[in-house]
């Protein structure tokens, strides 16, 4: 874990953008946020919304002045209630996609801020402990060639599981 952690402050102390990238990525990945993407559809979902209301104003004027009659009134206002209905799902889908995504961006930044304290560390302590990592999974003992190996897997407060690094 010591030397996790060490190679981890390292890598945040050399390059803090390289970092975020690392990490933010392969949170991306998890949550498959694309803030700018999801943006574009929520102001097009509410767009639309917009412009379905303004065509229920319509229809209900056209109905009133005798244009349309009541079946085809009650057939077109259920339609655009349903799509109304679904953009609004699909809204609340995205805002709070797009909450997690701007919770992951602070999250990845005070990760960073956090590790960075910790490059000269040569010794763990119950502290540090606490402060970097939410918990450690340790897997069961296996025999590979003759050798026991344990897999351990560390879990960092604020990100998750960082993969083993490779440079």
């Amino acid at each position: 874990m010591l030397k996790d952690i060490q190679e981890l402050a390292a890598m945040a102390l050399k390059d803090v953008e390289s970092f975020y990238q690392r990490i933010s990525s392969r949170m991306e990945r998890r949550y498959l946020a694309d803030a700018s993407e999801m943006e574009k559809e929520r102001e097009r979902l509410e767009a639309r919304n917009r412009e379905i209301d303004d065509m229920f104003l319509n229809l209900y004027t056209d109905k009133a002045k005798g244009i349309l009659s009541e079946q085809r009134f009650v057939k077109l206002a259920a339609a655009m209630e349903r799509e109304q209905e679904e953009n609004q799902k699909q809204l609340k889908e995205l805002t709070l996609s797009l909450r997690r995504s701007n919770e992951q961006e602070s999250d990845v930044r005070t990760f960073i801020w956090e590790i960075r304290q910790y490059a000269a560390v040569r010794e763990l302590d119950e502290g540090i402990l606490n402060r970097l990592i939410s918990r450690i999974l340790v897997g069961e003992v296996k025999k590979v060639d003759g050798e026991k190996f344990q897999e351990i897997k560390i879990i960092y407060n604020f990100v998750g599981e960082i993969p083993a690094v490779t440079e």
